[in-house]
């Protein structure tokens, strides 16, 4: 075997590696000859088979690690053993083989911190049961070369307790002297996580198949899917392979960086929205006297990692600018194969590497391992059922770290399969995140340059990505932007966080971005006052085109029944009025949180938060009876949605239609069909999603700027001002107005959340009222509420931004969901959920008298704040009042 001479890394960074230098050094690409390779997996055929059964209950595509794992909890965890897995070539022989097996357990999400941690406990149990893992618990070391990044460490290690991760930040010194290797040199500080560590894909995939086979899972190798049948209802009933049909009634789809080819075999097409980058890591020859019980060492700002393996060094990364693969090419291949090694975009890493490691560049090659890994648009992993087509799971994505959580994500698919949706907030890595446009190959092609470097990127708030913008805009958008509006992107839609004043407005360039990232006091909270009493004390223009609106409407009551069912609170109401309800999970959880208005007997509009897009109306069709007449269409895009919010807009749409818009002839709670300036039949609903008083138009497009356009010439004399969505957003915490997506999941109900008075238990049977009932006798095991924090200065402090641990008598009890600034509290304030624990940790019922009486605490980074802490919205005086007079128009304003 060819190897490097021992300074031969320095002279890749001096030489940049040419084909020419290439040649020189007779580098070997990735993997054994496929002769060699084949051999190696050659026991596999103990337990694998290539005949295919002809029913099946489940039908696994893929034999990696992800579809393995799948298999081995289906059968060792709930008795279904009358599943198969199909590989189109060898088990393990995909990225399962090429994967670094890196573990780690604190992850940016709550539901992926649980899979990696479910992950490592499997594959330690397994070891020590004497079956192939690879696991070592070596632990890991996190490296910070900025004060941004302690700061995020510092917010990670508060967040660890409430998790029971162990976890330790160590000064430079004593980073050096866990990893005596590593310089110390432009080094602020490290993250130990000692209960971290490492394993094998490859071995773990064999063990989970072998085991599955055990327990009577079909495995078959060199068995292509080409086709997936469906029923006239759209649900999964059977694979058609290169080796015959299997009839089944559950599909999962764990294809790697083949999901979306696998996607688009069933009618309608599945999407799923994966697309694969090229993933490399070095590995060396054999190193003397190199600690076998290394720590993995992520330095997260010079983008790589390092292990030990097999006596040498593994070491790879997720550079900032990433290599895109060319899917049309991947399609075509029938097995798994490397990719030429590409020596100029390892660079980057490599340059890193040497920097905090310089005796690696003594160290002897082996090779340069070149492969395709998957990420989705927001590098988070893709699990679920897919909304297109029943009983079609989707378990990928797996973003060049798949060994850490495909355990955990074994055990959630197959839980999710046996007993419908796990009672777990699942939104972070959920299928229904995303719509058509993220689909695109266009779009993932260029979102894939930057995707794969947010694994090691900060993690600011209200961070953006910078590819696939612009995609859905509203047709006012040139004018917001205009008034100096700053956008960030939901659903790709772009909307407007604030508006910088006509002043910097003049400054502006032509492609404005969001002032830079921070966790502190941020530069457009300078704008935020300003826009916070516009929608308080005058009158505001928002945008809200975004939000999801859906049109629901059948012949006869099939529409009311299906939502009477649906939604928790009763929506057979008079025609014109609207309600707020959620609707809840046979759990009592919420689906979703909405508002819902009776257009006709038959026809209703559902108005849901922006990312409901795809999920609320798989929620509905999910639970459409047979048969059903009833019609859903989304309408999200055909409306443009402007809200005018205050207390002058009643003057302000006075002066722009001719007909009343006093609160008697136009009660709140309710909609018109109005005329608009000289636009006709606008839906115009009285409410503003966050109590202040107002109204929200729904303006079909063609008419959006005549009518944006009369808005701003009649508000001019009421002091009408643009505002963006971060106003609203404070607004609604300073109210404790909870949001679907941030404060409220699938696991949350009415009870625990405060809303129960947006539930009519009279009405008749619902989806979750047994449930509710249930919780209503036994009591609460967790409450939301408000908390105020003292001794707290925004201008110094570092600002709590969610996930913050809540101590609740002096013990770690709850987790910051949202927070902000409070301009009429004129303090920050945060909002979350909080327990009620035993000396054993155990939570116990919780009642207002428990938190009333306790003294409670928010940690933001290791410094706790104490916080007042409030279960209704608390009164919110800004100086400002108003009167309505006998005739239904507001008479008075004054400042007291």
């Amino acid at each position: 075997m060819k190897t490097f001479p021992s300074s031969q890394l320095y002279k890749l960074v001096l030489n940049r590696y040419t084909d020419h230098f290439k040649e020189s050094i007779g580098l070997k690409t990735f993997f054994r000859p496929e002769t060699s390779f084949a051999a190696e997996v050659s026991d596999i055929n103990d337990f694998s088979t290539k005949e295919i059964p002809k029913q099946a209950q489940v039908v696994i595509c893929g034999g990696g690690l992800v579809g393995c794992s799948v298999a081995y909890h289906l059968a060792r965890d709930f008795g279904w053993n009358d599943v198969v897995i199909l590989e189109q070539s060898r088990f393990g022989s995909g990225t399962s083989k090429f994967g670094a097996g890196l573990l780690g357990q604190i992850k940016p999400t709550s539901v992926e911190t649980w899979l990696c941690q479910y992950s490592i406990d499997l594959y330690k149990s397994l070891a020590e049961n004497g079956l192939k893992t690879g696991f070592k618990g070596c632990g890991s070391l996190s490296l910070a070369r900025t004060s941004d990044r302690m700061t995020f460490f510092r917010h990670i290690a508060a967040a660890a307790v409430g998790k029971n991760i162990e976890c330790y930040l160590l000064t430079p010194e004593d980073a050096k002297k866990q990893c005596p290797i590593i310089s110390t040199d432009m080094l602020k500080g490290a993250l130990w996580i000692p209960g971290d560590g490492v394993g094998d894909p490859y071995d773990a995939t064999i063990t989970f198949a072998t085991e599955a086979s055990r327990l009577g899972v079909k495995v078959v190798e060199d068995c292509s899917v080409l086709k997936l049948f469906t029923d006239e209802k759209h649900e999964i009933k059977g694979v058609e392979t290169n080796k015959g049909l299997i009839n089944c009634e559950y599909f999962v789809n764990s294809a790697g960086h083949w999901a979306n080819h696998i996607g688009q075999m069933s009618y309608p097409r599945v999407k799923v929205p994966l697309y694969p980058c090229e993933h490399q890591y070095l590995q060396t020859m054999p190193v003397e006297n190199i600690d076998p019980m290394m720590p993995v060492i992520r330095d997260y700002d010079g983008y790589f990692y390092i292990r030990e393996k097999n006596g040498g060094y593994l070491a790879g990364g997720f550079e900032p600018v990433s290599k895109p693969f060319d899917l049309k090419d991947m399609e075509t291949l029938k097995t798994f194969k490397p990719l030429q090694e590409d020596w100029d975009q390892f660079h980057t890493l490599l340059e890193q590497m040497l920097f905090r490691i310089p005796s690696l560049g003594k160290v002897q090659v082996d090779n340069l391992c070149s492969g395709p890994e998957s990420f989705s648009p927001d590098c988070k992993l893709l699990l679920g059922e897919a909304p297109e087509v029943k009983n079609y799971f989707v378990a990928t994505g797996m973003k060049a770290t798949g060994m850490e959580a495909a355990g955990g994500v074994g055990r959630l698919t197959a839980d999710w399969i046996v007993n419908g949706e796990p009672q777990m907030n699942l939104w972070d890595v959920d299928i229904r995140r995303f719509l058509g446009l993220h689909n695109n190959r266009l779009f993932l092609r260029d979102r894939m340059v930057e995707a794969p470097g947010m694994h090691y990127k900060i993690k600011y708030p209200n961070t953006e990505f910078a590819t696939g913008r612009n995609i859905r805009m509203s047709p006012i958008y040139p004018r917001l932007k205009a008034a100096g509006a700053i956008f960030s992107q939901s659903m790709g839609y772009e909307r407007p966080c604030y508006f910088r004043t006509s002043s910097d407005v003049s400054e502006l360039s032509e492609e404005v971005e969001l002032d830079p990232p921070t966790f502190y006091k941020p530069k457009w909270f300078d704008y935020l006052e300003s826009e916070y009493m516009a929608c308080r004390r005058k009158v505001a223009l928002l945008d809200y085109s975004s939000f999801t609106k859906l049109e629901v409407w059948s012949p006869g009551r099939e529409a009311l029944d299906l939502l009477q069912y649906l939604c928790s609170n009763n929506v057979d109401i008079p025609k014109n009025a609207m309600v707020h309800t959620g609707m809840q999970n046979k759990h009592g959880g919420y689906e979703n949180d909405c508002s819902v208005a009776r257009m006709d007997y038959n026809r209703f509009m559902i108005i849901s938060p922006t990312i409901q897009q795809t999920r609320c109306q798989a929620w509905l069709k999910r639970n459409l009876p047979p048969d059903s007449p009833v019609l859903i269409t989304d309408i999200t895009s055909l409306y443009t949605a402007i809200c005018l919010m205050g207390p002058l807009a009643q003057s302000v749409m006075s002066d722009l239609t001719d007909s009343s818009v006093s609160y008697k002839e136009f009660p709140f709670f309710t909609c018109k069909e109005l005329n608009i300036g000289v636009a006709n039949n606008i839906k115009t609903f009285h409410q503003t999603h966050t109590g202040e008083l107002g109204y929200v138009m729904y303006i079909p497009n063609e008419y959006a700027l005549h009518v944006y356009d009369q808005l701003i010439e009649k508000g001019l004399k009421y002091g009408i001002q643009h505002v963006g969505y971060y106003a609203p957003k404070l607004l609604r915490i300073e109210k404790f107005f909870a949001f679907w997506g941030q404060d409220l999941d699938t696991t949350t109900t009415p009870f625990e959340c405060g809303r129960v008075y947006r539930v009519n238990f009279e009405k008749g049977d619902f989806l979750g009222k047994d449930a509710l009932l249930k919780q209503k006798a036994k009591g609460i095991r967790r409450r939301y509420i408000q908390l105020v924090l003292e001794d707290y200065d925004k201008d110094e402090d570092i600002w709590p931004w969610g996930n913050e641990p809540i101590y609740v008598n002096g013990k770690c009890a709850g987790i910051v969901t949202t927070a902000g600034y409070g301009f009429s509290l004129k303090k920050m304030v945060c909002l979350g959920f909080v327990q009620n624990l035993d000396e054993k940790g155990t939570p116990q019922v919780i009642t207002n008298d428990f938190i009333l009486k306790s003294s409670f605490e928010v940690d933001i980074c290791g410094t706790r704040y104490p916080a007042k802490v409030n279960i209704h919205s608390p009164n919110l005086s800004s100086g400002f009042e108003y009167v309505i007079d006998s005739n239904g128009y507001i008479a008075t304003q004054f400042n007291s």
